[in-house]
């Protein structure tokens, strides 16, 4: 929707009149975007993004993610906001669809440079020293503990609901069962699950489950951060509890599909049950024969 709405304007040929527009939208993780043309300034316009963890992230590889990706877009945030870019459209010098597919990504792009920054240490063989944490949603938490030969993410996952719990554990368990069991994945960075904390958490003083269903751990060694493999990386790790809340809700409406169908069938086998009343007092049966009581 982002991608569109910006898209609509900046796609815009020369010679078309641009409408003022102040579209608000919101993401996953509680994000949300404002994109904003002013009816003074048409030939501006400027998109915002609010992202919670943004100032968690911004010295460690946030605002040097928006510096290489965005450049001279980057402006002053307007109030409300944490990051705001300002499009000049008659200044626009790079393919215009790039740049309206880059816009499109503005959150992955940016969140992505927390991951990057570390990747990119290790990669280069001097990693970042001191671990990292950030809250990338509010019900998890990511923490990042680099090494000379790996950078291991842990993510400390939780569900508001019970339900989600139980088949949130159900999923995490078959990741690490997917990738002991299925051969095809070859060198893809390893996993691990558990209710209670690892041991790298120890150093950041988290040595109980303090109530969250669990701990799920992902080392990414040297051979998965050279350039090519990176991006990958980083982009699956970024939207891992995105797409775990994705299959929760996916399992969800699984399950309340198969109970519809299952209700339907019931109820087609009581109305097959039921006796039909004849109005001259007799009865009609299953096979459609009418008989009279004596």
């Amino acid at each position: 929707m982002l991608q569109e709405t910006v898209g609509a304007h900046i796609l815009l040929a020369d010679d078309e009149k641009r409408e003022p527009a102040d579209v608000r939208l919101c993401d996953f993780d509680d994000v949300s975007y404002n994109v904003k043309v002013d009816k003074d300034t048409a030939n501006q316009m400027s998109v915002s993004m609010n992202m919670p963890c943004y100032h968690q992230i911004e010295a460690k590889g946030g605002s040097d993610a928006l510096k290489k990706h965005f450049g001279d877009y980057v402006a002053e945030p307007i109030d409300g906001y944490d990051i705001t870019l300002n499009i000049d459209f008659s200044k626009i010098k790079e393919d215009k669809e790039k740049l309206v597919e880059k816009i499109g990504s503005f959150k992955l792009l940016t969140l992505g440079g927390v991951f990057d920054h570390f990747f990119a240490a290790l990669d280069s063989g001097s990693p970042v020293a001191e671990p990292f944490q950030f809250d990338i949603r509010g019900d998890t938490r990511v923490y990042l503990f680099p090494r000379d030969d790996r950078v291991t993410v842990i993510f400390s996952i939780d569900f508001l609901e019970s339900f989600d719990k139980l088949i949130g554990k159900v999923f995490l368990n078959e990741f690490v069962l997917a990738r002991k069991n299925d051969r095809s994945l070859g060198s893809a960075p390893s996993c691990s699950f558990s209710e209670h904390p690892p041991t790298e958490l120890a150093s950041v003083g988290v040595t109980e489950s303090r109530g969250v269903l669990g701990f799920m751990a992902f080392p990414i060694l040297k051979s998965h951060c050279k350039e090519g493999k990176r991006e990958k990386v980083v982009n699956s790790l970024q939207t891992f509890r995105t797409l775990l809340q994705y299959h929760i809700k996916m399992a969800k409406s699984h399950f309340h599909q198969r109970m519809r169908a299952r209700a339907v069938s019931l109820i087609k086998v009581l109305n097959r049950a039921k006796v039909e009343q004849v109005h001259d007092g007799g009865m009609k049966t299953a096979s459609g024969k009418t008989f009279k009581r004596a």
